[in-house]
């Protein structure tokens, strides 16, 4: 409004009073011409019309803003300044009024446009958002899928051997599995554990083995106070702990011990699980998805600010997990 009353005193010897009754009434109008221009962009917004269509469709509604626009306005205008200035310029400045209204109806339906990209852009992102986490859901149910099973059937076929050496270590080991199983299917649907839940959890995994393997396999953990309240991922540590059993404890004559350390540090739950093994020990070939499996969660929920770390040496195995915790 300020450029339009210094554009007519300028081009056109009016009084500012004139010049400024110009300028409220002719951009008021315009700017209520905005609403319906709005719906002329949303209806013909990019992807649903064709370009020349939308070309059209924005030509014929410009030439019917502009008609209104300008009549409306030299009606009022007429009504509230001199008879003397309305002769003198009003039908003079119809190429003014012609030129700014196109440069109005431009950058309004320029401010829209990029309104609606906005919008839609927003959208878009929420929508993939919302995918994502429904596709990294789905890939985190596979791969819990593919530890449940594993370690299922290898209690099984240790309760089938005990049935008929010894049927108190086999009902032993039945108790101990139906607790293991009901955490299972309790955090079947969750994605974040407790340290101290999956170490509970973990204990019973190990004495169910140790009614097998009897003083064959021990048990160590060095925890922090301050880590047992920490998260960690539901079910992730098991197949370390199955690996343990399946590859040294089986394999060897030797006691095995098992150790779990756990230290928080720079806000990260540093955990060290490890056991030793006999190295001329014939080892069993499996087929690496327990590993792979924590590998792809820990991606799938942390990014790269999680990680594992294998470590073996002639008579030492050791995994590494690095777990970040949220800032509190």
């Amino acid at each position: 409004m300020a450029i339009h009353i210094f554009i007519l005193e300028y081009i056109y010897p009016l009084s500012t009073e004139t010049a400024f009754i110009d300028s409220i009434v002719f951009n008021t109008i315009f700017a209520l011409f905005g609403i319906p221009v709005w719906y002329v962009v949303a209806y013909t917004k990019p992807g649903k019309f064709s370009v020349i269509n939308q070309v059209i469709n924005h030509v014929t509604s410009l030439t019917i803003i502009m008609i209104i626009w300008i009549m409306a306005g030299n009606v009022i205008l007429r009504g509230l300044i001199s008879a003397e200035e309305a002769s003198h310029y009003i039908d003079a400045s119809k190429t003014w009024r012609i030129m700014s209204g196109l440069f109005f109806y431009s950058i309004m339906v320029l401010i829209y446009y990029v309104i609606i990209y906005y919008n839609d852009l927003q959208e878009r992102v929420s929508r993939e958002a919302k995918l994502n986490e429904i596709v990294k859901q789905a890939e985190l149910d596979n791969l819990r899928s593919q530890i449940n099973p594993h370690f299922l059937f290898n209690s099984l076929n240790s309760i089938s051997s005990l049935t008929i050496t010894s049927p108190e270590k086999a009902q032993e080991m039945i108790i101990k599995l139906s607790d293991f199983l009901r955490y299972s299917i309790s955090q079947s649907k969750e994605n974040i554990s407790t340290l101290k839940m999956e170490l509970d959890n973990i204990r019973r995994y190990l004495d169910i083995e140790q009614v097998r393997f009897g003083s064959k396999l021990i048990q160590q953990y060095d925890i922090a106070d301050d880590c047992m309240a920490k998260e960690v991922p539901a079910m992730l540590l098991q197949p370390l702990y199955e690996n343990a059993v399946k590859h040294a404890v089986y394999e060897s004559t030797e006691p095995i011990i098992i150790s779990t350390i756990c230290k928080m540090q720079n806000n990260a739950l540093m955990l060290t699980i490890s056991n030793n093994y006999d190295p001329d020990a014939l080892s069993r070939k499996g087929a690496g998805i327990g590993l792979k499996n924590i590998k792809e969660r820990l991606n799938l929920i942390y990014g790269g600010t999680a990680f594992i770390l294998i470590k073996k040496d002639e008579t030492v195995f050791t995994a590494e997990l690095v777990i970040p915790q949220k800032e509190i």
